[in-house]
């Protein structure tokens, strides 16, 4: 009686392959000899005459993301399932997507069968899941949430210092963004299609001030200001208002831009911005401006305020204060007993004009209707330099010792050097040393050239004081280093310096600057 000889790939009991067997085949038991190795691959001996054809096995599962094939060899003279036979059983009879196909595997397990291998559960075919898109997502460059107060060096903090204005520059990126995806369509191993979820939307307004940068993928500032994200609206405000005063609440003033204030600036805090306006009243407190300061109601001070502006200072009133302007101080009422500082011109010629006490500075010159007060105090009103030429001047001079002090320490280095080697060209040291003097040098030897450019530059050609209503008793004017007392109320006028004389003259309160040599004195 024929026999086939078949083997085993993978491990089996007797009594499980025996069932397989006889479920595949269609046999009986007793024709069936099996015999195990250690590792429990058999050997398999089937005695009969019947001719059984070649099996084959498609096992869909995971839910259509897997097909597995089993190839069983034929008995005898049964029909053997070649290459095209079984490629198209599982294409066609089993409609497995052909993208999808082992090949490699299906290759492999065919040789084994065809080789008297009983091959099981060979991976033909795995599905493709599907891949979900992604949410759309950002990333901030900016923190909104730091308002922590300053910590002063005893461990204290100083809760009017609090971080609360988040400004950015032109041009910075503020927010990366990055949109949903649509996410991959998975297969199954059948070439059904498995949708994918798309991502979810992250819609962020543009505000004022905000563009979508293309390159960099994110939004950025179209000019410099501060930060407001809300309800994923993004602006930039070249203006930060604050709604009431400058107070705990608030705290400490620090932006690029323009700062509004509707209210009061309290005693104690600090604004430094671009520009500032306050509508209501600045006391015991420091303003400093880049460019231009404006108080709309006025400065009242028990000596403690300070305003600094880049270029103007305009204030209804200013009482007891420091104003310091690089180009004009403009008082809408009053100025009295504060230290005026102005690169260009102080006027005081709307309302009451009054300008008493203090000390009023000026490099160009000084415009105002009343100059004192009837028995007010006596003060100085200078013109013609400028108040800082004094720091100035002692900055270069203290420079030009610490030139002159390196310039000796650099003579010792090389009186020392050149004991020990005189020759530079072999002491590279000494040489460099050398060098480094002679620049000294020639810095030290134009300290006196810049000096006397400081003192020009800081001495104005033509300054002038005009009064278009009374100057008081006491008032002392001061051009350049000369002064005049006035001792007695005078009526308008304009003061000027005549270079010719070294003294100070009256004209006429409208005289023109350019004419003054041809213009009649005033007694």
């Amino acid at each position: 009686m024929p026999v086939t000889t078949l083997k085993t790939l993978t491990p089996h009991n007797e009594h499980e392959l025996r069932k397989l067997l006889e479920h595949v085949y269609g046999i009986e038991p007793n024709w069936i000899r099996i015999q195990l190795d250690e590792e429990h691959l058999a050997t398999i001996e089937i005695e009969t005459e019947m001719d059984i054809d070649s099996r084959i096995a498609v096992v869909i599962n995971d839910g259509g993301m897997k097909a597995e094939f089993s190839l069983f060899p034929a008995i005898n003279k049964g029909k053997t399932l070649d290459n095209d036979a079984i490629e198209n059983y599982l294409i066609k009879e089993k409609r497995l997507y052909k993208e999808l196909l082992n090949w490699d595997s299906i290759k492999h397990a065919i040789q084994y069968y065809l080789a008297g291998f009983i091959v099981e559960k060979v991976l033909a075919a795995e599905g493709m899941p599907a891949e979900n898109g992604q949410d759309a997502w950002m990333k901030l460059h900016f923190d909104l949430d730091d308002r922590r107060p300053r910590e002063l060096e005893d461990g204290s903090v100083d809760f009017k210092d609090i971080n609360h204005i988040v400004t950015v520059e032109e041009n910075q990126l503020l927010i990366s963004f990055h949109p949903e995806t649509a996410g991959r369509e998975g297969t199954k191993v059948t070439g059904e299609k498995i949708p994918a979820v798309k991502g979810k939307k992250l819609v962020i307004h543009k505000g004022r001030g905000v563009y979508f940068d293309e390159e960099r993928q994110g939004y950025a500032a179209k000019d410099g200001g501060y930060v407001i994200f809300e309800s994923n609206r993004l602006s930039v405000n070249p203006i930060y208002s604050v709604y009431g005063d400058v107070d705990y609440s608030v705290g400490n003033i620090k932006f690029d831009g323009t700062v509004s204030v509707s209210g009061d600036v309290l005693s104690g805090f600090s604004i430094e911005a671009k520009n500032i306006i306050v509508w209501g009243i600045v006391r015991d407190a420091m303003l400093i401006a880049k460019d231009d300061i404006t108080v709309k109601t006025g400065i009242k001070s028990t000596g403690k305020c300070v305003l600094k502006a880049g270029r103007h200072v305009t204030a209804g009133f200013i009482e007891n204060s420091v104003v310091e302007a690089g180009q004009t101080i403009n008082i809408k009422s009053y100025c009295l007993n504060s230290k005026l500082y102005s690169e260009g011109e102080i006027i005081a010629t709307s309302g009451d004009g009054i300008v008493s006490g203090g000390e009023i500075r000026a490099f160009a010159g000084i415009h105002v209707r009343k100059l004192g007060l009837d028995q007010g105090p006596q003060f100085k009103v200078c013109v013609g330099v400028k108040h800082n030429l004094e720091d100035k001047l002692e900055g270069s001079m203290a420079e030009k010792d610490k030139l002159e002090q390196t310039i000796k320490a650099a003579d010792e280095k090389i009186r020392k050097l050149a004991k020990m080697n005189p020759d530079i060209t072999k002491n590279p040291k000494l040489k460099a040393i050398i060098a480094s003097r002679s620049l000294l040098v020639k810095k030290f030897q134009t300290m006196d050239e810049r000096v006397d450019q400081i003192i020009k530059s800081s001495m104005h050609p033509m300054p002038f004081i005009r009064v278009d209503d009374t100057v008081h008793d006491g008032v002392i004017l001061v051009f350049y280093g000369t002064e005049k007392n006035i001792t007695q109320s005078e009526g308008k006028g304009k003061f000027v310096f005549d270079k010719a004389s070294g003294k100070i003259n009256k004209l006429k309160a409208d005289a023109p600057l350019e004419n003054l040599v041809s213009e009649v004195k005033l007694n």
